[in-house]
């Protein structure tokens, strides 16, 4: 009767789920504090009572500060036994927390010093292209739609562009090409929105045009065009004065990024790290086995 007892599966599970149970209790004994204490400092009063004048604009009553003492409390005894109980261990959302909040803690020593003006000058001097002044230009244009007229809206281009230089009168440019939604005249417009809108290459041809003439033809992705540039500004870098507060919000996110990294290269100077590749499933070894079989015979 003994032996047939002691092989039910039923006594094993409940012998194993004691075993458990024991070696909970003792692991929550050993990581929980030894005096049991809960202490409300100064400090944290004053924390509790700032933290509800920010959200409700005035002071706790009495009423209300014993309130979140005892929600502290609660707090403070369920974070306890959770951590007692091994709650923590290989939980994503708390790992995650975690590596936010160290990070957090070291950008803010990066964020302690500010940067001198020789900081910030040798900063722009290194990055001049993401603080200068786009070039920019404005100009009137003239539509000549290939879908309506084929291989002949060059050429019809083209005539409109000799009677524009002939400066005949009472002539209206817009009414020489064919309708379109896109804009006849655009004001002083950087090269890079215009090739948003037109393309890239008729940007960068109609950035090259003497102002005060009529030009072209001009290919853009939607046909031909006549391009009068009325006024051209040039890129040109600026000078700290001038763009300070973009600069300086640069560096500190360079600065920051630089310290995080340096300080998680140094932390990880601590660890020998082993990745154990995990062993091959039978049936995917033998699988692998047959295709490297296949290949050997083709």
């Amino acid at each position: 009767m003994i032996r047939k007892f002691v092989r039910e599966p039923l006594v094993h599970f409940i012998a194993l789920g004691a075993l458990g149970f024991l070696l909970f209790h003792f692991n929550a004994n050993r990581d929980a504090p030894q005096d049991g204490k809960i202490v409300v400092t100064p400090g944290k009063v004053e924390q509790l009572a700032t933290g509800f004048s920010r959200t409700w604009q005035r002071s706790p009553t009495q009423h209300e500060l014993d309130g979140l003492f005892d929600d502290y409390i609660r707090e403070e005894v369920l974070y306890r036994e959770a951590l007692a109980m091994g709650l923590d261990k290989d939980d994503t959302i708390v790992r995650r927390r975690m590596r936010q909040k160290l990070e957090f803690l070291t950008e803010e020593a990066s964020a302690a010093a500010l940067p001198t003006d020789q900081d910030l000058q040798s900063w722009l001097d290194k990055h001049p292209d993401k603080f200068r002044v786009e070039p920019a230009i404005a100009f009137s244009q003239v539509y000549f739609n290939t879908r309506r007229r084929g291989e002949s809206a060059s050429a019809a281009a083209a005539k409109a562009h000799a009677r524009l230089n002939r400066a005949e009168k009472n002539i209206a440019p817009p009414e020489l090409g064919d309708p379109t939604m896109l804009p006849h005249e655009l004001p002083p417009t950087r090269v890079d929105e215009v090739a948003s809108v037109f393309g890239n290459e008729f940007a960068q041809h109609i950035a090259q045009l003497e102002p005060g003439h009529w030009a072209g033809p001009v290919q853009s992705s939607y046909g031909w065009h006549l391009v009068y540039v009325s006024e051209r500004t040039e890129g040109r870098s600026r000078p700290l004065a001038a763009v300070r507060e973009a600069v300086q919000r640069e560096w500190l996110e360079a600065r920051r990024k630089e310290v995080v990294d340096s300080t998680y290269n140094k932390l990880r100077e601590k660890y020998v790290v082993v990745v154990e590749a995990p062993k091959p499933r039978a049936n995917v070894a033998s699988q692998s086995g047959s295709v490297a079989n296949a290949a050997q015979r083709q």
